[in-house]
């Protein structure tokens, strides 16, 4: 369900992601880098509404707003196991890690924790994921993910969700 949940919110993290776009944040760092894209996760096996042990691959694709000089876009992949169904809520406290590449060749290796997971009214998800880049491309600084997810269809679920794609927002934000 964690990684529903990460999907659902890709898609009103597009909505959400006017919010990232400000050079700095509440938290009274300055914005390094700010990008929308897609995120897409593959579950093997399929998520059903039985919660079960499953692989969930994640594919992430950005255009960033703001960014170092020589970055324009990226892309990020990981693989996790997790507990997930349809119908549940994402496990809190797991530990996520991602390594963007950037088209300067650089990469940036981001330590998720996944920190809130929204069911909106329209019954898309949002899952916002906070964490530190622990090498690489703003080394130190604080990441926050967003991704919006499309509500899934009670057949579909029946049957078995193999895969799920919403939009996606990635920031760093620095020290102050």
């Amino acid at each position: 369900m964690r990684m529903f949940a990460r999907c659902t919110a890709a898609l009103l993290g597009m909505t959400a992601g006017a919010l990232f776009l400000a050079p700095s944040s509440a938290h009274g760092g300055t914005a390094l880098l700010s990008c929308e894209g897609e995120q897409k996760a593959t579950y093997s096996p399929a998520m059903t509404k039985k919660e079960q042990l499953l692989t969930a691959t994640v594919a992430e694709n950005y255009h960033c707003l703001l960014a170092p000089e020589g970055i324009s876009d990226g892309n990020g992949a990981a693989s996790f196991k997790e507990k997930a169904s349809c119908l549940a809520t994402v496990q809190p406290n797991q530990r996520d890690v991602i390594q963007y590449a950037w088209n300067n060749r650089q990469t940036s290796t981001v330590e998720f924790k996944l920190t809130n997971v929204d069911r909106l009214a329209n019954g898309t998800t949002m899952v916002t994921s906070v964490g530190k880049v622990t090498s690489g491309l703003g080394k130190d600084s604080t990441a926050t993910r967003v991704v919006v997810l499309p509500s899934l269809d009670s057949d579909a679920c029946f049957e078995g969700v193999e895969s799920q794609k919403g939009r996606a927002t990635l920031k760093f934000v620095g020290a102050p």
